[in-house]
């Protein structure tokens, strides 16, 4: 058995869905904006809902919606549901 986890894209995640993420794709400044939503590598977000190509996800009671380029940018693990 791996102890490699598979790490898919944010919009991959399914509505109900868990995921940690792993990493975030891209530069200091979205690295920096992620921060400042609270999402950082590690942080468990749970996927609410696609809403055409963008997503609404929640991390600790908050909500946060994110365009597409954003969510594809963000990797993650996904959980047992």
């Amino acid at each position: 058995m791996s102890d490699i986890q598979a790490t898919t894209s944010l919009l991959a995640l399914k509505n109900g869905h868990s995921g940690r993420i792993a990493s975030i794709e891209g530069g200091k400044l979205m690295v920096r904006r992620m921060l400042a939503l609270g999402l950082r590598v590690g942080t468990v977000v749970n996927m609410l809902n696609h809403r055409g190509k963008s997503v609404v996800i929640q991390n600790a009671g908050t909500r946060v919606a994110l365009g597409p380029g954003i969510a594809e940018k963000l990797l993650v693990e996904p959980l047992e549901k």
